[in-house]
């Protein structure tokens, strides 16, 4: 009897053995397998003997960027393959540097945070200054005001000289002190002689730059300013070469009547704005640390043996109190994005994943 286990033993050793081989064939495929000629391996990965003597398992093996590195492979039950076997995926797992992927995402934080705060207190003074009614009030001053230069001008045709003058001479895109300027100059004397039939009309259309430009000064109203809203800076509307006067009497109507309303939706969005930042600013306050972050690639091996890279996905496992989340980035498996992997290092590519990754937790 103590013959035959024993010899039960002996056999079984080789058994267990092969079975062993057997369960990591396809992992030592994919290890094994050249890397594909069209990804560029940088130099401080490179083989002497050259790249087609390099595989997956002698570069990813090696990384840098990485602080541990796990392979494994599972039989897929639900696949087969077109011989009827059943299909592999073997998978790599890197997790990444602990000291770069903690700096990254702590430098992130607190850039968020720091956003955020500042387009709260922007967002809070805008509001203010509306509940102030300085803007408000500051155009409603300037509409009447506004509507008495164009009825003025308007009256008196000097408007339309000033205008048909402008429209297509070389100050026509100016404001009204560069107009002045120009034609003050040799240039724009010149150009009043060549244009006007006769001295009366240089006459009439010197005249109506004058009548402009004083009644303009006279109320007040600034022309230099940057300011392009209809509403806010209505002078310039009026002074605008390509409208007509109904084009002008209807775009001050507008901003009569729609003044009030338009600084209610102000405020409105203003305190929307405010909401938002409140909201981001509770979220990137609570307790998050990072636990890892680990960069996953699988393989896909059929039933005949054949591998193919099927997945790149970066898991960021976070600390949210007491909890831990896993947000997950694909990274793709285009010949850029494995180049990305055989650098070595944790790069670019790595820094966008981690960062969109992120921002899946405070969305």
């Amino acid at each position: 009897m103590r013959t035959r286990i024993k010899h039960a033993w002996v056999l079984a050793v080789p058994a267990l053995w092969l079975a062993s081989c057997d369960n990591q064939r396809d992992l030592n495929t994919v290890r094994s397998q050249p890397l594909p000629a069209s990804v560029a391996i940088p130099s401080s990965q490179a083989s002497p003997k050259g790249q087609a003597a390099m595989t997956w398992g002698d570069v990813l093996d090696k990384r840098p960027a990485c602080d541990k590195t796990t392979w494994s492979q599972r039989e897929n039950s639900d696949k087969t393959g077109s011989a009827g076997g059943k299909t592999t995926t073997v998978e790599y797992r890197c997790d990444l540097s602990t000291k770069e992927t903690q700096a990254l995402f702590t430098s992130q934080w607190a850039a968020w945070v720091e956003r955020h705060q500042g387009r709260l207190a922007d967002s809070e003074q805008f509001k203010q200054s509306l509940l102030d009614k300085k803007i408000h009030q500051q155009a409603q001053q300037t509409l009447p005001t506004a509507r008495w230069v164009f009825e003025q001008l308007q009256a008196s045709g000097d408007l339309a000289h000033y205008k048909a003058l402008v429209k297509d001479s070389p100050a026509h895109h100016l404001r009204l002190d560069a107009v002045n300027a120009f034609f003050d100059s040799q240039e724009g004397r010149t150009y009043l002689t060549t244009t006007q039939a006769t001295k009366k009309q240089v006459a009439e259309a010197q005249a109506a730059l004058k009548a402009v430009t004083q009644v303009v000064t006279a109320s007040g109203l600034a022309t230099d300013t940057d300011n392009i809203d209809v509403c806010e800076a209505p002078v310039l509307f009026v002074l605008a070469v390509i409208l007509t006067p109904e084009e002008v009497e209807r775009g001050l109507t507008e901003c009569e009547v729609g003044g009030q309303a338009r600084h209610e939706a102000d405020i409105v969005y203003a305190q929307s704005q405010i909401d938002v930042a409140r909201v981001m600013l509770d979220k990137l306050k609570q307790p998050v640390s990072l636990v890892n972050a680990t960069e996953v690639i699988t393989w896909g091996v059929s039933a005949e043996g054949i591998p193919e890279v099927s997945t790149h996905t970066l898991e960021l496992s976070v600390k949210e109190g007491e909890t831990v989340r896993q947000v997950d980035k694909t990274m793709g498996v285009a010949d850029s994005d494995l180049a990305a992997v055989l650098d070595g290092t944790v790069n670019r590519a790595h820094q966008d994943a981690l960062v969109s990754t992120m921002g899946e937790l405070v969305r």
